[in-house]
């Protein structure tokens, strides 16, 4: 053990975090729960399908990898809280949620104690156009 420490010290020790190997289900299961914090935000023409409609999202094989946090989303554990943030922006554009202010929605998202780094992507869109395409088709199929 003192080999250890005196090696942490000297700078020789070097540990290699382990990438950790998140589930189709467990992230989809994650993703649900986390915007579920939001559903008081839903707007009355979308009230009764919103859940649908988030797993139609999720059930897609490309909104899951783009929900699956890569090697430089470190914060995100269990999936890519930065890009749940840009869907959920796209989807209050689009008339699902109600048009709150972001520290509104970060505050039910996050830790109200403390000001969370994610806000500011859920005015950045989507990058990936085929991607926008598909939320954009799916809110439409939910639309009275």
């Amino acid at each position: 053990m003192e080999a250890l420490l005196a090696a942490a010290r000297e700078g020789r020790l070097y540990v290699d975090e382990k990438e950790v190997e998140v589930s189709k289900e467990q992230l989809v299961n994650e993703v649900r729960a986390y915007v579920e914090r939001i559903k008081a935000f839903v707007t009355c023409r979308f009230r009764s399908s919103v859940d649908e409609m988030w797993k139609e999202i999720l059930l897609c094989d490309e909104f899951v990898e783009f929900l699956t946090p890569g090697k430089k989303v470190r914060k995100c554990k269990g999936f890519d809280k930065y890009n749940v943030m840009r869907i959920i922006g796209v989807l209050r554009e689009k008339g699902v949620y109600e048009q709150y202010s972001d520290r509104q929605f970060d505050h039910l998202l996050e830790d109200p104690a403390h000001d969370s780094p994610y806000r500011r992507y859920m005015g950045m869109g989507i990058d990936q156009r085929q991607l926008l395409i598909k939320i954009r088709q799916i809110v439409a199929k939910y639309q009275v």
